[in-house]
């Protein structure tokens, strides 16, 4: 069977903060099952590619399984940074948005459960 393909909106949910000049986003599954499928979908690498536009320096991934949580760090993504500032607060959840656009491969019966349309395939 092939891999369905599904934006990463559907299987979790995320929130973002500015720290100085890096962006921490934290991805929270919407269900604990997924965990591995995440995992191998998001990892920093692919992360650091979809968000090339940033030009993060690097990008580290930490694996909170107990509750099933994922915190990217995105560092020099914000920046000459804005970490006592309010108004970097919409800036980072605009990054925590377009990380849940980000398409994920994942099995095909786990596809199904959500009956959307085929999406073309990944590049």
């Amino acid at each position: 069977m092939t891999p369905s393909i599904l934006p990463l909106r559907l299987l979790a949910y995320a929130r973002a903060r500015v720290s100085g000049s890096a962006v921490v986003v934290c991805v929270a599954l919407r269900d604990p099952a997924w965990w591995h499928v995440v995992r191998d979908a998001a990892d920093a690498a692919r992360v650091q590619a979809w968000f090339g536009a940033f030009r993060p320096t690097r990008v580290a991934r930490r694996e909170l399984p107990g509750i099933a949580t994922f915190h990217f760090v995105l560092e020099e993504a914000a920046g000459a940074g804005r970490g006592h500032d309010l108004a970097g607060d919409p800036a980072a959840r605009g990054l925590a948005q377009r990380l849940l656009d980000m398409p994920v491969s994942v099995p095909s019966e786990m596809g199904a459960r959500f009956n959307l349309p085929s999406p073309p395939p990944l590049p």
